[in-house]
């Protein structure tokens, strides 16, 4: 089960491998989601960042 929305800070940018282990996804699925636009995420030189709360609509759009 993912973490609680609450607990996950809107404001931060997370890591994609921070959002696998919120999502309990693997990284791979995390890239594909961020491919297909399935999560929205900036790419900061070759690495994604994915805001909170962006985190937080994904979990909202899995219940």
């Amino acid at each position: 089960m993912p973490l609680a929305p609450e607990s996950i800070d809107p404001r931060k940018l997370y890591t994609v491998f921070e959002t696998a282990e919120i999502l309990q996804l693997s990284e791979q699925t995390v890239r594909k989601h961020l491919r297909d636009a399935k999560l929205r995420g900036r790419k900061i030189g070759k690495r994604w960042h994915i805001r909170g709360a962006e985190i937080r609509r994904y979990i909202g759009e899995l219940d």
